[in-house]
This record gives structure tokens, C-alpha cells and sequence, in this order.
């Protein structure tokens, strides 16, 4: 067999073990129990997630909060009141950077201050959503130590740039179904667009609106 076939085959399962295990174990699309459409944000808190928690309050809906740990020690009041409300925390690191970009022990590091941030406001979070959704050993290995459980997302609508909020009401709406579990962003991050976030709590208004006739409606997931 030729050498350089032997090499690329042996380069592909090296590959293949080091990325594509923990991608394809991490990102399996979410399917929870329950017929009802729930909602889940990423890269928060930020200044509009005061505006978001009122939608949620007014709407009768907990959502599941994927923080970052370098919001969260500018917020931290913010943090605990979300807590208090009943909306379920997870981990997203602790900054946003892309973790196939990271080596194994800095980013063991970035998801334990991460953790940290939770644990000095007398929190632990539950689950665990990484980073432009690129799960990695390292992840898995923390999240096994840790005990969090892996919440992934049934669809994604790009809501990280900044687009008329009725295209993304209606990709929302395509993507809603009996125990789907759909992201929106109350933080912006990396290249997204930083005014984007501003369209997050009327966009979660007029979903809830479009969802009232849906067969699976928005509400409110709870760990079983």
C-alpha cells in the first residue's frame, strides 16, 4: 500500500480521534421531554439581560442561561437574581474563546475559572454548552469531573447578526416543535454584531405571540 495513502489514513483517524469524537458526542441535536418549544441563551449576562428576564417574567417562562464567566463577575447581582427567578444556569467557559483553538490545558483552565465565577456567588451550574458549539476532551473531561450534564440545541437562527427581526421570528418559528430546544444570545461575542443583541427581548415577545396557536408552544424545560 502506498505510503502516502497509509500516512493521510493515519493523519484522518489521529483526526478524527483528537476532534471528531468529542464534535459528534457534544453536538448532538437536543430532544427534551416535553411538547413544548424551549428557549436557551448564550454568552450572557449582559445590559439587556435585565429586559429579557422581564419578557420571561411577563410570558410565564424559565429559561436555561449559558453565562460566561467574565460577564458574570461584572454582573454578579444580576446572576444571583436569575437564580433566584428560577431560571436554570450552565457554563459556557470562561471567555469566548473557540476551543479547538485552545490547547487542552488552557482550556481545562478558562472552563474552571469559569466554574469559579459561579461558585463565589454560592452557585453551581448544571449544564454545560461550549463555544460555537466545538467540544473537545478537555470539555468532556470537565464536564465528567464536575458533573454537568452536556446541553447542546436543536436549531440555531443566527441572531448574532444583525438582521430584521421578523426574518429571525421566522426562523424561530420553523425551528419550534415538541421539545426543541432553540438559542438566542443575550451577550455578543467574537465577530457578532454588538447591536445585535438589542433585538433579543422583543424577538422573544413576538415568538412567544407566534407560538400561543403553535402545536408546542413556549414554556418552561426543567431538569428531570
Amino acid at each position: 500500500m502506498d505510503k502516502v495513502y497509509i500516512l493521510g489514513l493515519l493523519i484522518l483517524v489521529l483526526a478524527l480521534l483528537i476532534y471528531g469524537i468529542p464534535l459528534l458526542y457534544g453536538r448532538r441535536k437536543v430532544h427534551l421531554k416535553g411538547d413544548r418549544t424551549y428557549i436557551s441563551f448564550d454568552d450572557g449576562p449582559s445590559e439587556v439581560t435585565p429586559q429579557v428576564l422581564e419578557v420571561l417574567d411577563q410570558v410565564g417562562v424559565k429559561a436555561t442561561f449559558f453565562l460566561l464567566g467574565e460577564e458574570i463577575v461584572k454582573r454578579p447581582q444580576l446572576v444571583k437574581k436569575m437564580a433566584a427567578e428560577g431560571h436554570q444556569l450552565g457554563l459556557h467557559g470562561y471567555s469566548h474563546r473557540h476551543p479547538l483553538k485552545m490547547t487542552f490545558p488552557s482550556q481545562y483552565e478558562d472552563l474552571k475559572r469559569g466554574y469559579k465565577a459561579f461558585e463565589d456567588l454560592g452557585l453551581k451550574p448544571a449544564y454545560y454548552r461550549a463555544p460555537h458549539g466545538a467540544y473537545t476532551w478537555a470539555s468532556l473531561y470537565f464536564c465528567s469531573k464536575y458533573h454537568l450534564k452536556i446541553l447542546h440545541w436543536t436549531g440555531l437562527v443566527g441572531d448574532w447578526n444583525l438582521e430584521e427581526e421578523d426574518v429571525l421570528l421566522g426562523r424561530l418559528e420553523a425551528l419550534s416543535g415538541p421539545g426543541h430546544l432553540l438559542v438566542l444570545h443575550d451577550g455578543t461575542k467574537g465577530t457578532a454584531n454588538p447591536l445585535a443583541k438589542t433585538l433579543v427581548p422583543q424577538l422573544l415577545e413576538d415568538l412567544n405571540d407566534a407560538l400561543k396557536g403553535h402545536p408546542a408552544p413556549l414554556g418552561t424545560w426543567r431538569r428531570p
